[in-house]
């Protein structure tokens, strides 16, 4: 796990240059269409995070929507009007993915695999791929997969708008990626500091979403946490009660209005007892109590917030004596609960 999210600057720098030469032969949405990002687990925050970028560069007249390879396959007629699917899968090889891409496929669907595979069953189905660079990962715990997808994506939507995508574009988000993994050292001692926390809590709305989430979910696979997410304005109608002196809570900002709702949201946690960290990337100041994280535009937000999240998890897997790579199926019980379905 640590291999690969020390990688991400390089996996990002190679998958954004190969894509001049890829993104031509895409298939391209159509105005008046409707656009799905699809996937499951961490490739679902990716398909969110695309999703969110895609909007923002495209047109509104192209309609973009989110949605689990389990809602595809559990109500397909709702996405029959789709005319393109891009589907995210680390592997190429989930069997709720690949039902639903053949799916969308069967109702005439174009579909794009967004993958880190050589090659997988997913792709014999698929219209096209959107292959990432040195993002196949062997640790369960998907760190790299996930940002060269969400990056890789959210550059195509600006080609598809007909934005011209320099070298010093690209530059400023692998640039502040590796900047955030220079905090590496700063993240150990909040690892530290977050380890007798028994509840964590994220907060993360509008462009952060899809990054609170991915980030709860590397702690709940790297080190077994059990770990909420809300938005924040879901925090502040109804999630407080739940804080006490034994939560820890983080929230994420990408937007001026985003930070200024994570901040109020983080004083009434402080009131209950609960210490919180601001992570941020709208350019705040280092002061105690924020994460500043570079400043980058809010769609390529998630790039740069989840880097601290995957580190945190990492490091606080080691100190606890936990294999982060194995998403604690090196345990009989969760194995054995592992053996009762298929992924």
């Amino acid at each position: 796990m640590h291999e690969s999210i020390r990688r991400q600057e390089v996996a990002l720098r190679a998958t954004l240059a190969s894509l001049n030469e890829v993104a031509p032969a895409l298939p391209r949405p159509t105005n008046g269409g409707s656009v799905l990002f699809v996937g499951i687990g961490t490739s679902f925050h990716a398909a969110l995070a695309g999703s969110v970028a895609a909007a923002a560069a495209l047109s509104p007249g192209i309609t973009t929507m989110a949605v689990t390879a389990f809602d595809v396959l559990d109500t397909p007629d709702r996405y029959r009007a789709a005319s393109l699917a891009l589907v995210f899968s680390a592997s190429g090889e989930t069997w709720v993915t690949l039902e639903a891409t053949r799916v969308l496929r069967e109702q005439g669907t174009k579909v794009i695999l967004v993958t880190a595979a050589a090659s997988s069953r997913i792709e014999a189905t698929a219209s096209a791929v959107l292959r990432t660079r040195h993002s196949d990962e062997t640790s369960w715990t998907h760190t790299v997969s996930f940002t060269t997808a969400v990056a890789a994506v959210r550059s195509v939507a600006q080609r598809w708008a007909g934005r011209t995508v320099s070298e010093s574009d690209d530059r400023q988000i692998t640039d502040a990626v590796g900047a955030a993994l220079e905090l590496e050292a700063k993240v150990v001692e909040l690892a530290e500091q977050t380890a007798s926390a028994s509840r964590l809590v994220l907060l993360g709305s509008g462009f952060s979403e899809a990054a609170a989430r991915e980030s709860a979910l590397k702690l709940r696979e790297a080190c077994g946490r059990f770990v909420a997410v809300a938005g924040v304005e879901e925090f502040l109608h109804g999630f407080l009660p739940s804080v006490n002196s034994e939560s820890t809570v983080f929230a994420l900002a990408a937007t001026p209005l985003e930070r200024d709702r994570a901040r109020q949201a983080l004083v009434a946690a402080a009131a209950t007892g609960a210490p919180g960290t601001l992570v941020d990337t709208t350019g705040t100041a280092v002061v105690p109590g924020v994460l500043a994280l570079p400043s980058v535009p809010a769609d390529a937000a998630p790039l740069v917030q989840v880097v601290p999240f995957q580190l945190l998890a990492y490091w606080m897997a080691v100190s606890e004596g936990r294999n982060p790579d194995m998403m604690g199926l090196d345990e009989p019980s969760h194995l054995a609960a592992r053996r009762t379905f298929g992924i």
